[in-house]
């Protein structure tokens, strides 16, 4: 759809500059929490860098700007977008083609005839900077919910002899995993029946394309009305010959089925039950009641499938059928993330006083590849990463559920979204949450699926952590379930332990037959086991977890309330 407007001011740095403080402030300046989320990297190649430089020099950037790069040179442009973009994505168009309009990310037939000013162009940096991101979080909610990457692609060509003929393009994309992309193309009047004293300078192009970059940001986060979006775009696109045309594409799983635009957790159980896909992930999304600045709430919302699955390094895994979910299930959560937290201290520790090498270093951050391995450089590094650290992120706790069952059948999708309702009504939740719904039931497929999505901590080999009841602790390593095999138990666990498991196991207080009680973690179980399984499991002490509640008793208590 092509807009126009009449000629005016709006196109100046100072007009660049309220716009980055709308996009950083948004609309609720009374009330910021009203602000959704948003964490971005920009990358622009060309004209559009007003934009970041604009949100860098605005109070409060750093609560939405993460990194901004400007790939100026055809090399640098090829780097980044090689480095960084990890994804082969398939962008379906979203129009009422029928979806004829695909464009296939990391795969180009005829390289030749590459255009660094094109829809390609801009999706390729824009994905790119989502990738960067993503990296950049470690959050998983972030990573979900709030990464966003904008790339820009531009070729301005001015008020100038040799401009004749040429008409300044840009193609602005705005990338993030759920909503897939968005392409504004712009073409900017510079007819030669413009008066030439009428014509933009390339300087005034670069703002007018500074500015379209922020209002897609603007627009993006606030979801702007029709009418103040159309006021915004035209304000900005002043001449009548400007264009400026809006196509959305959907992300293509690997399966190569389009995402579904049903978000509830029950969509995310019947992808699960119809094969669609192997592990979705639930998270709450923040919601506001309409007329009320005060009041919100969270709903869960089904997020990403399978691969696009990024979760963070050494994340903790609480499986169970959370029927319903309770306090003794967050507390246990809360428990295995402070044992979790301090062995990540032990083990970074460790790591520091055997080797405080930069190449040490550098098998942490990948990104250090280029640096010199001279003692001083590798001190400075150490004391940068320790400055960076002292920020500590709390590990990602996901609660995990199998909607199919061994010899059941599988969950009804009302029963999961019934289940999963209850979770944000749960206090002291983990900072960093989310249900993770699955089909695999077994213990052995749990590993073999999350294997494929989760990465190892920098520390250690870990990658997942499952967090356990005592009662099915002992049913993990008891021989029944293997056979009745000693050897085929230890077997199974030992192939876990090379997948980076690791288990955490909360006890409970078992009645003897005295009458007494007595607190067991399965102390003496692990005991039995050879010494490199025992190293597969943290028994938390009675200080640290105690589960004096079950979810059997809690439905009674709700079926008694009725």
């Amino acid at each position: 759809s092509a807009m126009s407007s009449s000629s005016n001011d709006i196109n100046s740095p100072s007009q660049t500059q309220q716009l980055a403080t709308r996009l950083i402030r948004g609309n609720n300046n009374n009330n910021p929490s009203l602000n959704p989320p948003f964490k971005t990297c920009i990358a622009i190649a060309g004209g559009g860098s007003a934009a970041s430089s604009a949100i860098a020099s605005t109070s409060g950037a750093s609560s939405i700007l993460l990194e901004s790069i400007v790939t100026y040179d055809r090399r640098s442009f090829a780097e980044f977008v090689t480095n960084y973009n990890h994804r082969d994505v398939v962008l379906d168009s979203d129009g009422d083609d029928g979806g004829d309009d695909i464009i296939v990310m990391g795969d180009n037939n005829n390289p030749s005839q590459f255009s660094f000013c094109s829809t390609q162009a801009a999706i390729l940096l824009s994905q790119s900077a989502l990738s960067r991101s993503i990296q950049l979080s470690p959050r998983f909610q972030d990573r979900a919910l709030s990464c966003v990457g904008v790339g820009c692609a531009s070729a301005l060509v001015g008020n100038t002899e040799s401009s004749n003929g040429r008409i300044s393009t840009a193609y602005i994309a705005l990338s993030t995993l759920r909503m897939g992309t968005t392409v504004w193309e712009v073409k900017l009047e510079n007819s030669d029946e413009i008066l030439s004293t009428d014509k933009r300078s390339r300087g005034i192009e670069e703002t007018v394309v500074s500015n379209l970059v922020l209002a897609s940001m603007i627009q993006y986060r606030e979801g702007s009305g029709q009418d103040d979006y159309d006021c915004m775009i035209k304000e900005i696109l002043d001449k009548d010959g400007d264009e400026l045309t809006v196509q959305s594409y959907k992300v293509t799983g690997s399966n190569g089925r389009s995402k579904t635009s049903d978000c509830s957790p029950a969509a995310g159980a019947r992808q699960i039950i119809q094969g669609d896909a192997n592990i979705v992930s639930i998270l709450p999304v923040l919601q506001h009641i309409k007329n009320d600045d005060s009041s919100q709430s969270f709903q869960m919302e089904t997020a990403l499938a399978d691969g696009e699955n990024l979760f963070p390094n050494d994340v903790i895994i609480v499986p169970g059928s959370y029927n319903p979910p309770h306090h003794g299930h967050v507390g246990l959560a809360n428990a295995a993330v402070a044992a979790l937290r301090q062995m990540r201290r032990t083990e970074e520790k460790g790591c520091n006083e055997v080797s405080s090498s930069s190449n040490m270093l550098r098998s942490r951050y990948s990104s250090l590849e280029s640096f010199s391995t001279s003692s001083s450089s590798s001190s400075a590094l150490k004391n940068l990463w320790d400055t960076v650290d002292k920020h500590e992120y709390d590990p990602t706790v996901l609660f995990e559920m199998s909607v199919t069952n061994a010899d059941k059948p599988p969950l009804d999708p009302s029963e999961v979204e019934r289940r999963v309702s209850f979770f944000p009504t749960l206090p002291d939740m983990p900072k960093d949450w989310g249900v993770i719904l699955t089909n695999a039931p077994l213990f052995s497929q749990k590993t073999s699926l999350l294997d494929e999505v989760c990465s190892s901590s920098p520390f250690s080999n870990r990658k997942m952590t499952f967090v356990l009841g005592t009662d099915t602790f002992v049913r993990i390593i008891n021989p029944k379930y293997y056979n009745n095999s000693v050897e085929n138990m230890i077997d199974a666990l030992v192939q876990m332990k090379e997948k980076g498991v690791h288990f955490i196991v909360g006890g409970r207080l078992e009645q003897t037959e005295s009458g007494s009680k007595k607190f067991i973690n399965g102390e003496e179980e692990v005991k039995s086991l050879p010494v490199h399984v025992q190293e597969m499991f943290t028994l938390l002490t009675e200080d640290e977890f105690r589960l004096d509640v079950s979810s059997t008793e809690i439905r009674k208590q709700m079926e008694e309330q009725k």
